[in-house]
């Protein structure tokens, strides 16, 4: 159990955790070199096992133990730049299911390794990880938002974290946009909560600001049981239009991306723009059924990033950008 796990071994482990996720994002990695492949999927090993923390069945209490525990487990391997070759794991965490504590030190022991090794070949600053694990903590303590300043820091911590992080994989020139990289994750996250309002509000979760709904005329109980009135209509819709902001500002981060990240890097953007484009198409259908991309959809995206003469013929910047009110539309560039 206690026995050292080498680097090699570590990133075999990292990549079977991402495999078995079944996640696009995943899939998407395989647009990336060898090297970075394998440091993306050592970070997204990381990502899943600090949401299946988050959403475990274990009291919430417990949950946040585990969390912190998890959180120190990588200060103390991470922030040390002098940092020994063995995996230091502290006390505990404290619980009341073992065999569930038990099974989180071995995979720690297990990615460590692969995320230490990557962080260091790719100087990923550890403040975006922990931040990371904040953004799972706050999730533990919070069910509702007041202020679109306050789900704005939410999804800087679950989305633009790991945003910033991937850029360090993928590499990039200085200086980076950094309130671009940042509004490119707000973009992102904003999208999953416009699209995920019925399955939120069934584990008794809000994500849209209180100030926000409250400005159409709705309450908290109009968000948890959902009607298709024109209440609801306006109120995405100014939702959609912000996204929209985001994501125009978001692809500024293009012109700054390595050549080898840049395939993933749109085959990201394009994805969750579309999706986007697809609650915008009746922006109440939210309250009946979570929106999802066609098969078609998928395969058109899929086959413009990995077929490389596809995927230079894509517009840059893509023919969304600038479509929000008041912003012209931009002029369409091929790519070099």
């Amino acid at each position: 159990m206690n026995e050292e796990i080498s680097v090699a071994a570590s990133y075999r482990f990292a990549r079977r955790i991402s495999r078995r996720s079944g996640s696009n994002f995943y899939r998407s990695f395989w647009l990336l070199p060898r090297g970075k492949r394998q440091a993306m999927c050592s970070l997204y090993a990381f990502a899943r096992i600090t949401d299946d923390i988050g959403d475990c069945d274990e009291p919430t209490a417990i949950r946040g133990r585990w969390l912190e525990w998890w959180r120190q487990t990588i200060a103390i391997n991470l922030i040390n730049e002098n940092q020994p070759s063995t995996i230091a794991l502290p006390e505990g965490p404290i619980g009341e299911e073992p065999k569930w504590a038990a099974r989180l030190h071995q995979q720690a022991r297990e990615i460590l390794p692969a995320l230490r090794h990557a962080s260091t070949q790719y100087q990923i600053p550890s403040r975006y990880l922990l931040e990371i694990i904040d953004g799972v903590l706050a999730d533990q303590q919070k069910t509702r938002f007041d202020t679109y300043e306050q789900l704005e820091h939410y999804c800087y911590l679950v989305a633009s974290a790991v945003g910033l992080a991937c850029l360090h994989i993928w590499e990039f020139e200085e200086p980076l946009p950094y309130e671009a990289a940042v509004d490119c994750g707000l973009a992102f996250q904003l999208t999953n909560v416009l699209r995920d309002v019925v399955e939120d509000a069934k584990r008794g979760r809000i994500y849209l600001p209180r100030q926000h709904y409250e400005q159409h005329g709705l309450c908290e109980d109009d968000i948890l049981t959902l009607r298709r009135d024109d209440r609801l209509r306006c109120l995405i819709q100014d939702e959609i239009e912000r996204a929209k902001r985001l994501f125009d500002s978001g692809w500024r981060v293009w012109d700054s991306v390595h050549p080898d990240g840049r395939p993933m890097f749109s085959m990201m953007w394009r994805t969750y723009r579309r999706l986007l484009t697809r609650i915008e198409e009746d922006p109440t259908r939210i309250a009946i059924r979570r929106i999802t991309l066609s098969q078609s959809d998928r395969i058109g995206i899929v086959s413009q990033h990995f077929w490389p003469p596809s995927f230079r013929r894509l517009p840059v910047p893509p023919i969304e950008v600038g479509q929000s009110p008041g912003q012209a539309e931009p002029k369409e560039t091929t790519r070099p």
